[in-house]
Formats: C-alpha cells, sequence, structure tokens
C-alpha cells in the first residue's frame, strides 16, 4: 500500500511537471514566431537592406544609433510606468487616509485626555500659588485643591472650546486659545487616521495663565 501511495505521488509530480514544461514551451513558441513575424515585416526587411548596403563602420554606427533609440524607448516606457504607479499610490493613500479622519466631535474628548494627562500636571505647580488658586476656586465656586484636575479641565474647556477645526481633506487642524485674546497661548492639533495628536515643533507657554484673570472678571 505504501509502494501504491509513493508511486501514485511521483506520478503526480511528474504531471504537474510535464505541464509546466510544456506550458512554457508554448511561451518560448510563441515568442520565437513573434520574433520571427517582427524579422519579415517590410519595414524590418527595408532597414536591414539599408544597413547592409553601409560600410563596415556606418553598420556599426546605425546598429548603436538603433540600440539608443531602443534603449531611450524602454526608459520613457519605464519612467511612464513609474509615474503612473506613484501616482495611484497617492491616489489610493490619499483617498485611504482622507476616509480615515477623525470626526470633529472626537476632539473634545481627545483634547480632555491630553489636557488632564500632559497640560495639568506641567500648570498643576503654579496653581498651589494661593493668588491662582483663589482666583480658580472664585470662578467654580469648589475647592480645587480636593476636586483637583476634573474641575480645573471644566474652566479650560468652557473658555477654550470649542476648537476651531478646518478640515484639509487628508487631515484636520484644529486649534486652540489656552490664553486669551491679549495674551493667547496657541496650541494646534492633527486628526489623522482616527486619531487626534499634538502638532509637531508645538511650543506651550505653561507659565500663561493669563485665562484665570479672563474669567475671574467676566
Amino acid at each position: 500500500m505504501a509502494r501504491e501511495v509513493a508511486a501514485r505521488g511521483g506520478g503526480g509530480r511528474n504531471s504537474s511537471g510535464g505541464a509546466a514544461a510544456a506550458g512554457w514551451e508554448v511561451v518560448l513558441t510563441n515568442a520565437g514566431d513573434t520574433l520571427d513575424q517582427a524579422r519579415r515585416h517590410p519595414v524590418a526587411v527595408a532597414a536591414a537592406e539599408q544597413i547592409q548596403r553601409l560600410p563596415r563602420g556606418g553598420q556599426l554606427l546605425a546598429v548603436a544609433v538603433c540600440g539608443a533609440l531602443v534603449f531611450s524607448l524602454l526608459s520613457a516606457l519605464l519612467n511612464a510606468l513609474y509615474m503612473l504607479a506613484m501616482t495611484l499610490s497617492f491616489v489610493f493613500g490619499g483617498a485611504y487616509m482622507a476616509s480615515k479622519a477623525p470626526s470633529k466631535e472626537s476632539f473634545e474628548p481627545a483634547f480632555e485626555r491630553w489636557f488632564l494627562e500632559d497640560y495639568y500636571p506641567k500648570v498643576a505647580p503654579k496653581l498651589e500659588q494661593a493668588s491662582l488658586m483663589g482666583k480658580l476656586e472664585q470662578w467654580l465656586g469648589v475647592n480645587t485643591r480636593q476636586s483637583g484636575a476634573s474641575w480645573t479641565y471644566r474652566f479650560w474647556a468652557s473658555r477654550c472650546l470649542p476648537a476651531g477645526i478646518s478640515d484639509w481633506l487628508l487631515v484636520k487642524i484644529a486649534r486652540v486659545n489656552l490664553g486669551t485674546q491679549a495674551s493667547p497661548v496657541m496650541v494646534t492639533f492633527v486628526g489623522m487616521l482616527n486619531f487626534w495628536m499634538l502638532a509637531p515643533r508645538v511650543s506651550i507657554d505653561f507659565s500663561n495663565l493669563s485665562i484665570l484673570d479672563a474669567k475671574t472678571t467676566a
């Protein structure tokens, strides 16, 4: 039984190998026929006759010119295919990024997370000053030393939001002023691939807490 199975397996491999060899033979035969037809084309025949009438040096020069022409045509074709591939990549890549741009409604939760995790820890030591803490507590009506970051975020959000959001086709840009009109602290966020992040190379003045004065005098 084992010998029979092995024999069948070998037969299958031989069959597939024979089919592959037959396929390559057909391809080579077709390629040969195409070259033979090109050689017999009237234009090719006339060109060959003209080259044969030239002296030896002229024949070499003609062959070199033909080779350079063929090379130029192939290079132009490859460059065209490359540009087509790049264009398609940009088109489909841009369409994918545009479909994954986050919604405007998703910005406020992302801004709150950034405020609590990144911004508040840096301004909290400055808020511990008695004068600044008193202003914040006066406006909120709560003890911010006990309520902490959540109430502080409510204070900033009521002043800063909604953000100014613009759509740039592939991405969204959100701008938030953490300060006042007179003393602004503009922060830019970029939304792409269903995610909001702080724009690269953004410099934030964490010492500017002018927003407290603006609120307490309102």
